[in-house]
């Protein structure tokens, strides 16, 4: 099979093509994801599939392969990583061909755009995360969150000053949470991405597993 995952709610687009036998069980599948994408093995998945969803948490999941639910082309199900962060790629069967009989490898065939750091908080958090980057601190300027919040206060005079002082702990830790995270990740460069080290990723991963 050869399935093409677009990432759902960032931008820039990030896309991975990969070919994999229609044997790979879910959880294998998830595996050989996190290898592409250069994520450490994650906490939890679901993939919605015809209608149904199979999660890492049900024991049923363990033994769906993907030949079970005869995909045909074009068709598409949502794959979500994390049961945190949710990551949310939506995968479509481009292709459905003939293997070399024995040859079972996972092969990455193609993509574009940066894999986000894997704890980022979401699509969300790396929005946040790419702003914060290319505006630096005029993305909370003291001055600017003043104005908003005396607004805030302005337009609605029964709330409580304390009110105004949460939302402006919460903006002045949010700056900073996202600082920490672009530290711990090193400068984001969202439009890079290399074919040959996702697949030596997962060669490295092939030498001790076994995919079939």
């Amino acid at each position: 099979m050869i399935l093409r995952a677009i990432l759902r709610n960032v931008y820039p687009t990030v896309i991975r093509l990969v070919a994999v036998p229609d044997s790979l069980d879910l959880i294998d599948f998830d595996e050989i994801f996190h290898a592409v994408l250069g994520w450490e093995s994650g906490i939890g998945f679901a993939f919605q599939i015809q209608g149904q969803e199979f999660n890492s948490f049900r024991r049923k999941t363990r033994s769906k392969k993907f030949r079970d639910f005869r995909l045909h082309r074009q068709e598409k199900f949502l794959y979500t990583l994390g049961a945190l962060d949710q990551w949310e790629w939506e995968i479509r069967v481009v292709d459905l061909q003939d293997g070399a009989e024995g040859d079972e490898t996972p092969v990455c065939v193609g993509g574009r755009g940066a894999a986000p750091p894997q704890y980022s908080g979401g699509s969300t958090g790396y929005r946040l995360m790419l702003k914060r980057q290319k505006m630096g601190e005029q993305m909370f300027e003291p001055a600017q969150v003043e104005t908003a919040l005396g607004m805030l206060a302005a337009a609605h005079p029964d709330h409580p000053a304390s009110t105004w002082e949460l939302l402006r702990s919460v903006l002045t830790d949010g700056g900073e949470s996202l600082d920490r995270r672009l530290e711990q990740s090193g400068r984001l460069q969202p439009e890079q991405f290399s074919l040959r080290e996702a697949n030596e990723r997962l060669a490295k991963l092939v030498q001790y597993r076994r995919f079939a």
